[in-house]
């Protein structure tokens, strides 16, 4: 499945992110923006889901405002706490992706097995 391959990829790659770059911590926050925004743009098919999407946002909201300011310490730690949370919801939206998916595969076979 297309959306499951999507999403894992987006989230190792979020969970990659170093805030401590040759770029900056700000690249560190674009980085995470760019691969969560990608990430939710495979899972808006998935209803479930929505609750979920939303708190993502919310931290993208949260990074969007901090990327006006200059970059300190306490940027860092919001940085690493907000990804930390994100985590937990990516753990839950895997989950639940890979739930849809053995749900598509057992209904595959059904159809299998009744075409034959």
């Amino acid at each position: 499945m297309e959306t499951t391959k999507n999403v894992e990829t987006y989230f190792n790659l979020i969970n990659s992110i170093k805030y401590e770059n040759e770029n900056g911590g700000a690249y560190a926050y674009l980085q995470f923006l760019a691969y969560t925004r990608e990430a939710i743009g495979s899972l808006r098919s998935i209803k479930r889901l929505e609750r979920q999407i939303e708190s993502i946002e919310a931290i993208n909201w949260l990074f969007n405002e901090c990327l006006a300011v200059n970059f300190t310490y306490r940027h860092k730690i919001i940085f690493e706490e907000k990804r930390n949370e994100a985590l937990k919801v990516f753990n839950y939206i895997d989950f639940v992706v890979q739930e849809q998916k053995s749900k598509e595969a057992r209904s595959n076979n059904v159809i299998h097995a009744q075409a034959a």
